[in-house]
């Protein structure tokens, strides 16, 4: 589907740069509740870092409620980013407003996992600049403007 995208003539090439790094985040939605599953003495020492007092069969549950919780919002967040990514490169000035405040909640949230521990840093990070760039190709480039402003006139 993607390759259909790009030959969609009007698609300016800032815009076209949302596939890929769509694609990296979602490896990156993938990957930290993988890591959290695969290494779970260091999901359980972030979890016991913010509540000391919890008991060891509590941190059990705690451990898989964290491990779930994580996989179930990152569903959510990559059908959300695909579905606003694939709006926005056919013009919809909505998925272009939607994806952007998408894209600053999620950014926002995952100061949630930073806090968790320094162990969450890398996707922490590399998300977060997947976020800002894909906000500054939504509406910094003049042709990104000129694309959503041109399928508004069509569409009105």
């Amino acid at each position: 589907m993607a390759v259909r995208l790009y030959q969609e003539k009007s698609v300016p090439a800032a815009l076209r740069l949302l596939v890929p790094e769509m694609l990296v985040l979602l490896v990156l939605y993938v990957a930290l509740p993988v890591q959290m599953a695969v290494d779970r003495d260091s999901t359980s020492a972030s979890i016991m870092r913010n509540n000391p007092t919890l008991d060891p069969a509590s941190l059990g549950f705690a451990v898989n409620a964290a491990i779930v919780y994580a996989i179930v919002l990152h569903a959510l967040d990559a059908v959300l980013v695909v579905w606003f990514v694939l709006k926005a490169l056919k013009g919809r000035h909505w998925a272009r407003i939607a994806l952007t405040v998408y894209l600053v909640i999620a950014t926002l949230a995952s100061f949630i996992s930073a806090a968790a521990g320094s162990e969450y840093y890398w996707a922490v990070i590399s998300g977060d600049v997947i976020h800002l760039a894909m906000i500054a190709a939504l509406w910094l480039p003049a042709s990104a403007r000129e694309f959503f402003a041109a399928h508004r006139r069509h569409s009105g």
